[in-house]
């Protein structure tokens, strides 16, 4: 099931890429997919982080409720 979903997922962003860009992925565009791929894990991790920073004050905040 998990993997299905998964599958979707990627699907769904292929297709968003297809739509945006107007074609399917062009391997010999000349950019350099190593460090395009790395630009991304690097975002990625800043989005990452946000959500736990995130969870954690609103973890805080529900906890000093619980408190008072």
């Amino acid at each position: 099931m998990m993997n299905k979903l998964i599958l979707n997922m990627i699907e769904q962003r292929l297709s968003v890429g297809a739509k945006k860009y107007g074609e399917n992925i062009d391997v010999d565009d000349g950019r350099n997919w190593t460090v395009e791929a790395l630009e991304e894990l690097l975002d990625a991790c800043v989005y990452i982080a946000a959500e736990i920073l995130r969870l954690e004050k609103n973890k805080i905040k529900g906890e000093l409720k619980e408190n008072d």
